[in-house]
């Protein structure tokens, strides 16, 4: 085929289009953006050092065998700035989560505001966890008696945390502590969810992260709320979730049950939501 050269045309149209579109890209990635980032933080192991029973409670507590994991997320402040490059980046390489501010946080609220109220929640968790514990424990264990024990008798060492994520985990902890059973036998369990006086495990967010983090810690089973079944992952490979309505549920499996596992690793739930 032979051209004329009469006939060609050439256009800076293209060349502007595509200058433009490379500075919008780079506006994009510098400017902030009206999201929060959620990544999964290092566990915290209960046993020893976070969780004891003082020794002048006047009621025994019982050594552990195994331990129990607190699961915790990171999320970005509400005055924190979050760059476009951030977000790009959450969602290339998958290692945290990107969401508007506004599905975590209320309009108006500060870093203040959010520290005070994680800090007030966490010591709500801590402190439902003990009525919890003795609902259970009177349920489970009769012949336990815990009329020793009161809220100053359980010690709580955890810094930089907040929320009310840990109240499953730290009712756990009391539990075992606080009876001769050998519950955890030699086991490494993590657990995530609210709880309520009456040991209703209730539902949290960041659940897919909070996994991540079980899993990077070694534990084998991970309970969490039922509530959350439609925030889990396609798949928990690696790791045995255990989908719960109460505490008691969490203890008959520790102590007796092997419940099966769908195939994605998962028991308690009728279909997962991702």
């Amino acid at each position: 085929m032979i051209r004329h050269r009469s006939n060609l045309r050439f256009s800076r149209t293209p060349l502007l289009i595509r200058i433009f579109v490379a500075l919008v890209a780079v506006v994009a990635l510098v400017a902030p953006a009206n999201f929060v980032l959620v990544t999964p933080e290092p566990v915290t192991k209960l046993f020893p050092k976070v969780l004891s029973i003082s020794s002048s409670a006047g009621e025994k507590s019982y050594p552990v065998n195994g331990q129990l994991y607190l699961l915790t997320i990171y999320v970005t402040n509400p005055e924190t700035k979050v760059l476009g490059a951030q977000v790009l980046g959450c969602w290339v390489w998958g290692d945290c989560v990107a969401m508007p501010r506004s599905v975590m946080y209320e309009k108006g609220t500060t870093d203040e505001i959010e520290r005070k109220s994680g800090d007030k929640d966490m010591a709500k968790s801590q402190n439902v966890a003990l009525q919890a514990a003795r609902g259970v424990i009177a349920r489970k264990f009769p012949s336990v008696k815990l009329s020793a024990v009161t809220d100053s008798s359980v010690k709580v060492s955890l810094k930089d945390t907040g929320g009310p994520s840990g109240g499953l985990i730290f009712t756990l902890g009391l539990t075992d502590l606080l009876t001769p059973v050998d519950i955890l036998q030699g086991r490494k369990i993590a657990g995530t969810g609210t709880i309520s006086k009456d040991g209703h495990i209730g539902a949290i967010g960041g659940v897919s992260e909070k996994i991540i983090g079980a899993k990077k810690a070694g534990a084998e089973t991970l309970f969490v709320s039922r509530e959350n079944c439609r925030e889990l992952p396609a798949t928990a490979k690696g790791i045995s979730v255990i989908a719960i309505d109460r505490i008691d549920q969490a203890i008959e499996y520790l102590l007796a049950s092997s419940p099966t596992l769908n195939s994605a690793g998962i028991h308690g739930c009728a279909n997962v939501g991702a």
